[in-house]
């Protein structure tokens, strides 16, 4: 990687890792479906405009208008509102910690519904460490309430993101991914302004001026320029490489929430972290990613 590569994969990690934050932040004056619907609807239009200027158009065919509403439901609306109102009961940083399990879910789903590899001795090893550092960072205080509901809603969010991103490499073959996220966002954006109008209570003031920044910022920074950075740095270094923005993210996360939030911070769930990232490098087999990475010629020393 060059330092350049290595600077947008941490940028993207610190802003993603800032979208918990936000939710967090913004969930407390705006319904969790008016959040996502908001966020979606936003998020679309930076994206049209930027698919726009590179003179790229949605496809008009009903095939990929039916993919698009797969990933719009399934991708987006589903996780963001589990996401959104498993935070009203949850500290931010956990809620980041249970979503950095997605690589595990979509190894689970790879082997045991696609079918497409077989579970070797690497993978389920690294699948136990994985889940063991959920059962660490999450079994604490389980007890039957919102708090527990919180979390299982983050986990379910998870399995959505797993169970998406096979559905979409197989769908969207060779559609710019611009294009794909647009759409999927379109679409969501249609369906989730209905169901927030059906699901949240109408809103009987207006939210503060510190939630709406924090919805401005996570629909326009985290989400769309997100997207942006995210797909620039895919075609840069490539997936394996770009991969490794989900092992940074929840770093970030932790940090905002300790220091902005003052959420707690303690051993059991730095433990479970560790051994999460642990999971996912053992499963993926990108132990020896880094290392190659940085005996690459001409890069990073």
């Amino acid at each position: 990687m060059t330092w350049k590569q290595l600077g947008v994969l941490f940028a993207l990690s610190a802003i993603w890792g800032a979208s918990f934050l936000f939710i967090k932040i913004s969930v407390h004056d705006i319904a969790p479906m008016t959040l996502v619907a908001a966020r979606l609807l936003l998020a679309f239009l930076v994206l049209f405009i930027v698919m726009r200027v590179q003179r790229l158009s949605l496809p008009r065919d009903a095939r990929s208008w039916w993919g698009f509403s797969v990933l719009g439901v399934a991708g987006l609306i589903l996780p963001f509102w589990l996401i959104t109102w498993g935070e009203q009961y949850i500290p931010s940083s956990l809620a980041a910690i249970i979503i950095a399990t997605t690589p595990l879910l979509n190894v689970l789903l790879t082997i045991f519904v696609m079918r497409a590899e077989r579970l070797a001795l690497a993978r389920m090893l690294g699948l136990v460490l994985g889940f063991a550092g959920v059962v660490v960072a999450v079994g604490e205080n389980l007890q039957l309430g919102n708090s527990t509901l919180g979390r299982f809603a983050i986990l379910g969010a998870a399995l959505c993101y797993a169970a998406t991103s096979l559905y979409a490499r197989a769908t969207f073959r060779g559609m710019p991914a611009l294009t794909l996220s647009t759409g999927q966002m379109l679409t969501g954006a249609a369906l989730a302004i209905p169901a927030a109008l059906l699901i949240d209570p109408l809103p009987t003031a207006w939210p503060s001026p510190l939630a709406l920044a924090a919805l401005l910022a996570l629909a326009v920074v985290c989400t769309a320029f997100a997207y942006i950075l995210f797909y620039w740095l895919l075609e840069a270094v490539g997936s394996a490489r770009s991969s490794l923005v989900t092992y940074l993210v929840p770093g970030f996360a932790l940090l905002y929430g300790a220091l902005l939030l003052d959420e707690p911070f303690t051993i059991r769930i730095a433990l479970g972290l560790l051994l999460i990232v642990a999971g996912i490098l053992v499963a993926s087999g990108q132990l020896s990613l880094g290392a190659r990475i940085l005996r690459a010629r001409g890069q990073v020393p």
